[in-house]
């Protein structure tokens, strides 16, 4: 029995935490229904849940699931008797502990839950010597025993296999051994200790993975997650993107119904921070092996202390911000949150880099006070403290405004001949404080840290700017002859611009564009001809090149194409169900259904031996090309015929070539450069495309997505043809232009092109002409998209093509195209 008299967390958390729908009334008010005395304050499961409350709740937790889903990849991999024989080396495992013939820090243990290091051990938890994300210190080497042959070839080597992880990725193995009742707290694996992708493998029983909760103690109780992941018995969990680095993750008292344990297989990073040698954590002697005896927790043996460090700093964390709104205080608590908080840690923690930033402090007032250079005194302390202050984004957005302020003195400068003095100043005036209005700035509350400073310094320096252009005017009216050399230089327009743009940075040369799709044939070829020779039975149609390279619209480089491999499918045996007629009523994610099971019954289709409960599992298909093509085709033979190295893209749940060009096809300048093709597995119904894509249907496993590109693609042209436009040019170049733009970089292909076909319904002058009017409306729309959070689709309203954008992603990008409001060269730097 467990301390308190129950024999696992789960009896003592369905004992003291009252249930959200029998007892909704409870704990009001210091008191309970039942008339006793009750508890002295209200009941509430965390500040998650009054935010989960609020109108839009729904709707922004459901976005939140689709990011986690989307990043998340599961696989079953291991047979049942495979599993058997790993359990029973995992059993092998917790009696070498308990014998103690494992190195100390090899072996921690918890209540209802022991971890076995192997490889690379760290310390967490009540073991810091300072409390915190970010504090995790990876121990010496040695101290922890190395990873257990088995797990090699086994796991590890299993996983290669199958394409999961590349060989040599992993150098840490840690086995989670789980009692029923068994826990572990929301937390992220430490980024800067681990690299991405997290993976793990589950044995003994079933449980589940849930992201987004909240726990806390006395009483124990855990917050409603944002996604739960089912986790069987022999299943493969990759994480990475959102669902590793942007959400918690736990494992709840309740998940954990019978034994289980979990084999997380991750890789250190190489700058990961270690334990020093005189740390008192790190108790062996540099140079000789820790004594082999089993290491005891440095925690008491009860339940709610076993997770209690790391609950304990994030509600520290909450109470240091009590004024904070109820979306602020949510934004707080996620992933971004915790990374800027670690890079903070970091430098608070730099003793030199604090007394420069005083001194530089120091320097700066007394430089006001003798009267300096206002503007620049306050632009260079602002930029050498802003990564300090600001972090990162904030850095980021301050350098933007720099250039605001820049250009305002530049045209100031600019405008000393010009008779217009007054109206050109306040035109700069009125952007600058367009700049300053963004409500980007006010909500990452940078707004009176830069804006103030930057305004204060500029508004002392207006009327002395003003004064010295006057006056250097009326110097300049008796020489009329002798203008600015300045004015005589030619000043290119927005339209202009633009067309110099397209054809210098977005364009593609006709030859790159021709040995790209040459290179891309000939693999094509070739796949094809060693398919029709090893599977001659497979119903397969023609293959064929698709994507923006084919149309005329890929941008920048010619590095990717796509390899379409249409399959071909019985009429009478099987129906195209649409996503929002299926169980998972998302527009996009379709299923394909076997029929007439009763007149044709399975193995009459080649494609049955792909079903999965009575449907054509897009995975299944994949991994059957994988198997097929990826890690079967004599890739060095072919590279010798094409002269180029080609070789498949593994670990990932796509089906990726990569070509490297060879020197004499495109130039020694750019040999380097990678082509990257993408074999799409379709299915073709009228002017419906499905494609196999596990990496856009996670997880359902049977889910086809809807392609909608082509439909897009058809739909620009068919405007463009009809009235002479320039739609597709203004597509490049906003493709272009996000690509070369850090902060514009998450905005794919598709939510532009529904872009202008939106645009295009209200506009009817595409001409090439008004391009600099369609590109500035294109930027004002969009910013209006994000303020909104939500830009639909044009040929599928249900969907939203901004989903998968973080909140800090929509803030970088939102600042970056208000400032393009006033100057929107700066998206053409």
């Amino acid at each position: 029995m467990a301390a308190g008299g129950y024999s696992d967390l789960r009896e003592k958390l369905k004992s003291m935490t009252p249930h959200r729908d029998d007892n909704k009334n409870k704990y009001v008010d210091g008191t309970n229904n039942g008339g006793g005395k009750g508890r002295k304050r209200k009941y509430r499961e965390s500040d998650d849940d009054e935010y989960e409350h609020s109108e839009d709740s729904a709707e922004l937790r459901e976005q939140e699931a689709r990011r986690v889903r989307s990043s998340i990849l599961q696989k079953s991999i291991f047979s049942p008797g495979e599993c058997a024989l790993i359990e029973e080396k995992i059993d092998e495992v917790v009696a070498k502990g308990e014998a103690g013939l494992y190195r100390e820090h090899t072996v921690d243990r918890a209540p209802l839950r022991n971890k076995y290091f192997f490889g690379e051990g760290y310390t967490y938890g009540a073991q810091l010597e300072k409390r915190g994300p970010g504090q995790e210190r990876l121990y010496r080497k040695g101290e922890v025993d190395e990873i257990p042959s088995w797990v090699h070839e086994l796991v590890i080597q299993r996983l290669v296999s199958n394409g999961v992880i590349p060989e040599g990725f992993v150098n840490s193995a840690v086995i989670n051994d789980y009692q029923p009742g068994g826990c572990i707290v929301s937390h992220v694996d430490p980024l800067h200790i681990f690299a991405r992708p997290i993976v793990s493998v589950s044995f003994f029983s079933d449980s589940a993975l849930c992201f987004g909760c909240r726990f806390q103690f006395k009483p124990i109780r855990v917050s409603e997650p944002v996604f739960v992941l089912p986790v069987r018995r022999g299943s493969v969990t990759v994480l990475s993107g959102y669902a590793a680095d942007d959400i918690t993750h736990c494992i709840r008292p309740q998940d954990i119904k019978e034994r289980r344990a979990v084999i997380i297989l991750r890789k250190t990073r190489p700058d990961a921070p270690r334990l020093d040698s005189d740390s008192p954590l790190s108790s062996s002697p540099a140079g000789r092996p820790a004594p082999l005896k089993a290491k005891r927790s440095h925690r008491k043996a009860d339940p709610d202390a076993a997770h209690r460090p790391r609950v304990l700093e994030m509600d520290k964390e909450e109470n240091r911000h009590p004024s904070l709104s109820r979306h602020r205080r949510h934004s707080i608590r996620s992933e971004n949150y915790w990374r800027r908080g670690q890079d903070y840690d970091k430098h608070q923690e730099t003793s030199g880099r604090k007394a420069n930033h005083k001194e530089e402090a120091m320097n700066f007032q007394g430089s006001r006070r003798r009267g300096e250079d206002g503007i620049a005194m306050v632009i260079d302390f602002l930029l050498s403290n802003a990564r300090l202050v600001l972090g990162v984004g904030g850095a980021a957005m301050l350098g933007i405004a720099t250039l605001a302020v820049k250009r305002l003195i530049e045209r100031a400068g600019r405008a000393a001949d010009d008779e217009k003095v007054e109206q050109k100043m306040a035109e700069s005036w009125e952007e600058l404080s367009l700049v300053s209005a963004s409500p980007t700035m006010i909500r990452k509350g940078i707004e009176g840290m830069v804006m103030k400073h930057v305004a204060k310094a500029t508004k002392q320096q207006k009327a002395d700017l003003c004064q010295q252009l006057q006056m250097s005017s009326l110097e300049e009216q008796p020489k009329p002859e002798s203008k600015s050399k300045r004015l005589q230089l030619s000043v290119l327009s927005l339209q202009e611009r633009l067309q110099q743009y397209y054809h210098t940075r977005a364009a593609l040369s006709p030859h790159e564009v021709r040995t790209a799709q040459s290179l891309a044939l000939d693999i094509c070829t070739e796949i094809q001809g060693f398919l029709h020779g090893r599977h001659p039975d497979m119903p397969l149609g023609e293959m064929s090149l698709g994507g923006s390279l084919l149309d005329d619209l890929q941008v920048v480089t010619a590095d990717h194409a796509c390899l379409l491999v249409p399959l071909q499918l019985e009429a009478s045996l099987w129906r195209l169900i649409p996503g929002e007629e299926t169980l998972l009523t998302h527009p996009l994610h379709w299923m394909v259904q076997r029929v007439n099971l009763e007149y044709f019954p399975r193995g009459r289709s080649y494609w049955d031996r792909y079903l999965v409960g009575g449907y054509l599992s897009a995975e299944a298909v994949v991994n059957m090309f994988s198997k097929s093509i990826m890690e079967t085709v004599n890739w060095p033979s072919i590279s010798s015929t094409l002269d180029c190295i080609v070789r498949p893209v593994l670990g990932g749940p796509n089906l990726r070539l990569e070509i490297k060009h060879g020197s004499e096809n495109i130039g020694a300048e750019s040999s380097d450069q990678s082509l990257f093709i993408s074999m799409l597995p379709l299915l073709r119904e009228g002017d419906v495309v499905l494609t196999a894509q596990p990496e856009l249907t996670s997880p359902w496993f049977n889910a086809w997505h809807l392609s909608l590109y082509p439909w897009e693609t058809q739909r620009l042209a068919q405007l463009d043809s009809a009235d002479d436009g320039c739609r597709r040019h203004t597509l490049q170049i906003l493709k272009a232009v996000c690509r070369l733009n850090p902060a514009l970089r998450p905005l794919e292909a598709a939510p532009l092109a529904n872009l202008i076909l939106h645009l295009s319904d209200s506009e009817g002058n595409w001409s090439e002409s008004s391009l600099h009017i369609r590109f500035q409306q294109c930027v004002t729309e969009l910013i209006g998209y994000l303020e909104q959070g939500a830009l639909h689709s044009y040929f599928k309203p249900a969907v939203n093509l901004l989903s998968g954008l973080s909140e800090d992603q929509v803030d970088q990008m939102g600042f970056m195209l208000y400032c393009a409001v006033s100057e929107p060269e700066i998206l053409l730097i």
